[in-house]
């Protein structure tokens, strides 16, 4: 799992150089040098996490119950109630989420050699159904108009309420001169309105015209909230966003001093949890999304993917402990606001 809040670039030692607004868990990866194939995206982060089964209670000190995708060394694997599958083989996976029936999920599927990802919807058993995009060119790969056609897709989100998927790209909505090199595209917003249907760009998002990435929807589907890079190479730093899906209006949720990264919505839309990197300290944070004050809801200083269980009694996120990453949540008060009792690490995931 990856933490970092200016996307997934930042993997292995190859991607963009070590920016201020790094979480520890990508300190030290960035080496210098970036090129377009090294925007690779993440591996697995737990906000892609999605239940799919169970109500999400417990009792006492138990564990929520459910089913949580993640990845390792590049294949997705299946936690459910205390038990892991792994159902994906080709080690280039990254990025999954459920689709709201629970019997499907989207993931990305990495090139990291050629420089490219694709996404793709797979059965609950790992068999691969639909290819959404086609980002592999047919030039012959390593020339110039390979790297120049080639192309990401990352941050694959399912709407909770229809078969529609939202999605990062970097292609379309900025093209580069005949003689000018594709070094480092901006990400857009990408929308299918069904699984089977074909993507296209959204016009609110290219307006915006910086990197946008992490989308996530509202509750009833009408709206996504995401991640923009609004600083510059001296003062980098990371907003969130929303925007309508009727009309494309386009809001700033949180801004300010820091980065706000990761962003998860409430069962009930009314606020949406994300982390705030202050410093050096990276917790989480809860904004409503009315335009009220946000606030903190975490003090462990190393957390990354947030995520909501379905009914808003659980959130549970990444923890980094010892140079690892523990899956950790809290309880929260009914309404799904405050945190009910400490932090909690019941080894979901343990990488």
């Amino acid at each position: 799992m990856e933490g970092c809040p200016h996307g997934e670039a930042h993997q292995a030692g190859r991607g963009e150089r070590q920016r201020e607004d790094c979480t520890p868990a990508c300190r030290g990866r960035h080496t210098g040098g970036t090129h377009r194939r090294d925007r690779r995206p993440g591996a697995g982060r737990l906000r892609h996490a999605r239940s799919a089964s169970g109500d999400g209670h417990a009792s006492g000190g138990a564990t929520p119950r459910g089913a949580i995708l993640f990845v390792a060394d590049g294949n997705v694997f299946v936690w459910e109630d205390g038990e892991v599958e792994q159902v994906t083989r080709d080690g280039r996976a990254a990025a999954p989420g459920w689709a709201p029936d629970g019997q499907r999920f989207a993931y990305v599927q990495v090139d990291q050699e050629l420089g490219y990802s694709d996404l793709v919807i797979a059965a609950r058993d790992g068999t691969l159904l639909r290819q959404v995009t086609a980002n592999r060119p047919d030039a012959q790969p390593g020339t110039r108009a390979f790297v120049r056609s080639a192309y990401w897709a990352m941050d694959p989100a399912w709407s909770p309420v229809d078969d529609a998927l939202v999605f990062g790209s970097d292609e379309g909505g900025w093209e580069p001169a005949p003689d000018e090199e594709r070094l480092s595209d901006p990400l857009f917003l990408w929308y299918a309105e069904r699984s089977d249907a074909p993507p296209y760009l959204l016009p609110a998002s290219a307006r915006i015209g910086l990197t946008q990435e992490s989308p996530t929807f509202s509750p009833d589907g009408s709206k996504i909230a995401f991640v923009v890079r609004a600083g510059n190479g001296t003062q980098p730093k990371t907003e969130l966003w929303t925007m309508t899906l009727d009309g494309g209006a386009t809001s700033v949720l949180v801004s300010g001093d820091g980065s706000a990264f990761d962003p998860t919505g409430a069962p009930d839309g009314k606020h949406i949890a994300y982390i705030q990197r202050s410093g050096t300290q990276d917790d989480v944070w809860i904004a409503p999304v009315d335009g009220g004050a946000p606030y903190q809801l975490t003090h462990v200083g190393s957390c990354v993917a947030p995520v909501r269980s379905p009914d808003g009694a659980f959130l549970a996120f990444s923890r980094i402990s010892g140079g690892t990453f523990a899956a950790a949540y809290v309880r929260l008060s009914p309404g799904g606001r405050r945190p009910a009792g400490g932090v909690r690490t019941p080894h979901l995931v343990h990488r």
